[in-house]
């Protein structure tokens, strides 16, 4: 089940058939450069006058883009009508299930979250009993607000794990005892609109890449901190899925040797020292209260008064240092942005990660190395989420 705007459907004449692609190339453009004219969009496009003033004609009918102003980019000739995305023409459901926990949210076209709801579970939940909660939370988010039932595209579901190549199940999570969920066949059934089901870090960095930090840059990757430590690439516009189910594990990556075993059955893996659990259990190792919100940010806040607590932290951005340095010397990002936990840590944590990954990566890509802090928030899986629904029901 593929609900997609009016433009894509089965037309009733030949015309909007034949320029459904085209429709799609501006949107795509005014996505990355809101406020060019018609005459740039027609440049840049190759597109002839005829087509443009037809394709527009139907955008701006369906509401999805809007005349923002007249103006003259050059000389005193007759002015351009700027354009832009109309945000709220439609909008998508982007979800995040984590490990106990679920936030939806409504978004908007260029990426906006207009209204989000969560809930807890226990994570010895079955699969089947989430996804009723999660197919119960939809009508509650869209109760209460002007969101129009019918200018709802889909939902995009993000999970913490990897995918089949169709984007409809949840193969095979680390952190939960589920296999095989056909999360996109269920609510589908459930809720009558189209579902896209992605891997959650690896759509979080297609946000960023599409609304985030990330826009404009060849490669962007994101690091993300919570229960594990994930990891997902988009180069030059595209979500990267190498390799089986194209998930990077960063977090089962070995930095420890002769370490802890992991949840995975590997040994010395990454987040035997950097998760949420490895983290709570050096809190309480350390006398300190196990349960803050953030239990990156409160060993940081340690590390400042506390010898102790500065060495294990020391530890852990070096464990942390050696994952991405992996990363770095066998993908290359321009850019790492770095979420979850990780996004209220002071500026100087992060110069110290970045030196500590320089100091394992390859002279010649060395300067290249750069970090930041991911602006997207706690909510990044519902922006990863909807980013991937978007792309396919509106974008594509």
């Amino acid at each position: 089940m593929r609900k997609k705007p009016p433009w894509t459907e089965e037309p009733r004449a030949a015309s909007r058939y034949e320029d459904s692609g085209r429709n799609g190339q501006v949107l795509r453009l005014l996505r990355e450069e809101p406020g060019l004219t018609r005459t740039e969009v027609a440049r840049r496009l190759g597109l002839s006058a005829t087509t443009m003033t037809r394709v527009v004609g139907q955008l701006l009918d369906d509401g999805c883009v809007t005349e923002i102003r007249k103006v003259s980019r050059v000389g005193t000739g007759r002015p351009g009508t700027e354009l832009a995305i109309e945000p709220m023409a439609y909008y998508v459901i982007g979800v995040h299930v984590g490990v106990g926990t679920v936030r939806l949210g409504v978004v908007d076209l260029v990426g906006t979250i207009r209204k989000v709801v969560g809930f807890d579970f226990v994570p010895d939940l079955t699969a089947d009993s989430v996804l009723n909660m999660i197919a119960g939370a939809v009508p509650a988010l869209l109760a209460g607000a002007d969101f129009d039932p019918s200018r709802l595209l889909g939902i995009g579901v993000a999970v913490p794990g990897p995918v089949d190549e169709d984007h409809r199940k949840l193969l095979m999570p680390i952190n939960l005892a589920w296999r095989d969920v056909p999360i996109a066949d269920r609510l589908e059934s459930t809720l009558g609109v189209s579902v896209i089901v992605e891997h959650n870090v690896r759509s979080m960095a297609l946000a960023e890449a599409r609304f985030g930090d990330g826009r404009g840059v060849g490669s962007v990757a994101v690091i993300y901190l919570r229960m594990g430590v994930g990891a997902g690439l988009v180069v030059q516009g595209q979500a990267f899925q190498g390799g089986l189910h194209g998930a990077i594990e960063l977090g089962h990556s070995r930095v420890v040797e002769g370490g802890e075993k992991c949840i995975c059955g590997g040994v010395g893996c990454l987040e035997t020292v950097l998760s949420e659990r490895a983290l709570r259990n050096a809190l309480a190792a350390l006398g300190r209260p196990s349960d803050p919100p953030n239990p990156f940010e409160a060993l940081l806040a340690a590390a400042a008064e506390d010898p102790a607590a500065a060495a294990h932290t020391e530890l852990i951005t070096k464990h942390l240092a050696t994952g991405l340095s992996f990363m770095v010397n066998m993908l290359n990002p321009e850019l790492i942005l770095l979420g979850g936990f990780l996004t209220t840590v002071p500026d100087s944590f992060v110069d110290r990660l970045t030196e500590a990954t320089k100091e394992a990566v390859f002279p010649v890509i060395r300067d290249a190395v750069r970090l930041q802090r991911s602006r997207l928030g706690l909510d990044a899986g519902v922006n990863g989420g909807a980013a991937i629904a978007l792309d396919q029901l509106f974008y594509d």
